[in-house]
């Protein structure tokens, strides 16, 4: 990546704001000319399709290499999204792939991601495991594990995926890079296969915060086509980072750090010292007794939510880039090749449907999730915590059986809750043990992800 300033590179990525308005492409007359899949050296079994684009000259984004998650539509390619069969075959690229294009990103190609984002460790995807470039013998970490995989293994500089409870900052955490979460909507979802609506966010894996921050400029801002999304702040993220920190006010909520493991623990809390070292920066410790209940929370609105996806009884779901993607996913899902895992996990999803006394309780715990953060955000600037409370987990260890070492919900206890509250929250390595990366989480206040940015680029210093 070049070495502008700040500044100069927010400029270029107003002006790459400006090119992406002046595409005017849609489904039937696509912005761009269609990727096609090539030849690359992939020794970690990332790339889903490793691929090439025709490129736009200059841009924010103009030195780096990116990659996009296999449930993220780009045009020219076929997607299974982890499956064996699903075969979908985009007629324009996702908003986000316009936008990185439009940046004149070089795309190396889409990444492998467990079944339908329907996994946590990256070894339920249907072509096979992918290993971690950081950590020998460990899982990569999943959904997005391709994504972090690339990333860390020097196959690309940048790459998306998709979160919806934890699925960026966690492999990012176990890959030793940095994964960024941002607040709900600010990045948009059009032409990204659903998993859960309300939780689904498209976020970014990097190999640093300045990279992050660039990719995340230039894939931000309001959709004409989904009114929800987020308009792109007037000042970007990338020149956020060079903004002095003074006063801040970091803030520890107890619980996320009692669910780690010592190793976890040790090199976190070492951090968070060298954090307090800062000028003007203070430490507390804060209260968070519905901690327990977020993973819960996550998973039935993630199966409900799937659930209701596959089955809308062949109405339109979200935008009609992914259209034909949703078609394929009402049919038996069992048809498309998943691991039996997915198809339980499916099935618990119908069930939970006509549940609504726990669907309701569900929303119940969810709003009390959002007022305990926004109370937590109102007396201290940022919250940390560890991103995963264990080690990398080694391959076959995470599972639901008896006998299996790692429980999935484990991996997502401290990145679920914030997928639950829409807030922006970054993973950004601060060390390792035992020789396995361990992650540091910033969580800011909803819409001020530059502010969990800059805390990110802070830890970057101290570690």
């Amino acid at each position: 990546m070049r070495g502008d300033s700040p500044s100069d590179a927010a400029q270029r990525a107003r002006r790459d704001a400006d090119r992406v308005a002046d595409l005017g492409g849609d489904d039937t007359a696509p912005a761009f000319e269609p990727a096609t899949p090539t030849e690359r050296s992939d020794p970690f079994d990332a790339f889903a399709t490793a691929a090439r684009a025709p490129r736009l000259g200059g841009g924010s984004l103009s030195d780096v290499r990116v990659a996009t998650k296999d449930n993220v539509a780009v045009a020219g390619l076929v997607h299974d999204a982890g499956t064996d069969a699903l075969g979908w075959e985009p007629a324009a690229d996702a908003t986000v792939v316009e936008r990185l294009r439009a940046a004149g990103a070089e795309f190396v190609g889409t990444t492998r991601m467990d079944a339908l984002a329907l996994g946590v460790t990256g070894e339920a995807c249907r072509a096979g495991a992918t290993r971690n470039p950081a950590a020998e013998g460990c899982v990569p970490g999943g959904s997005s594990s391709g994504s972090a995989a690339a990333v860390a293994g020097g196959l690309a500089d940048a790459a998306l995926g998709t979160d919806t409870g934890g699925s960026v900052r966690l492999p990012a955490a176990c890959c030793g890079v940095v994964g960024v979460m941002p607040t709900y909507d600010r990045v948009p979802r059009t032409g990204v296969l659903d998993l859960a609506p309300t939780l689904d966010h498209v976020g970014v894996v990097a190999t640093d915060v300045k990279t992050a921050a660039l990719t995340l400029d230039a894939v931000s801002g309001a959709d004409p086509i989904r009114p929800t999304t987020a308009a792109a702040s007037q000042t970007t993220a990338l020149e956020a980072l060079d903004a002095p920190l003074g006063r801040l006010r970091i803030g520890v909520p107890e619980p996320f750090v009692e669910v780690a493991g010592p190793c976890v623990t040790a090199t976190f809390e070492e951090t968070v010292t060298g954090l307090s070292g800062l000028p003007g920066a203070t430490v507390e410790r804060l209260a968070f007794p519905e901690h327990g209940d977020a993973e819960f929370v996550n998973q039935v609105h993630t199966l409900a939510e799937f659930a209701r996806v596959l089955d809308a009884d062949g109405q339109p779901v979200g935008d009609g880039r992914a259209a034909a993607a949703r078609s394929a996913l009402a049919s038996d899902v069992a048809e498309l090749g998943v691991p039996e895992r997915v198809e339980r996990l499916v099935a618990r999803g119908r069930a939970l449907v006509q549940e609504t006394d726990a669907y309701a309780e569900a929303w119940d715990a969810r709003r009390r999730l959002v007022r305990r953060t926004q109370s937590c955000l109102d007396r201290v600037d940022v919250l940390v915590t560890p991103t995963v409370p264990t080690m990398p987990p080694a391959f076959g260890a995470v599972g639901d059986e008896d006998g299996d070492a790692v429980r999935p919900g484990e991996l997502l206890a401290n990145t679920a809750p914030f997928n639950c509250t829409g807030n922006p929250a970054v993973s950004v390595p601060c060390g390792s043990a035992e020789g396995l990366p361990v992650g540091l989480q910033v969580v800011a206040p909803l819409g001020d992800d530059e502010t969990a940015l800059r805390v990110a680029r802070a830890v970057e210093s101290v570690t």
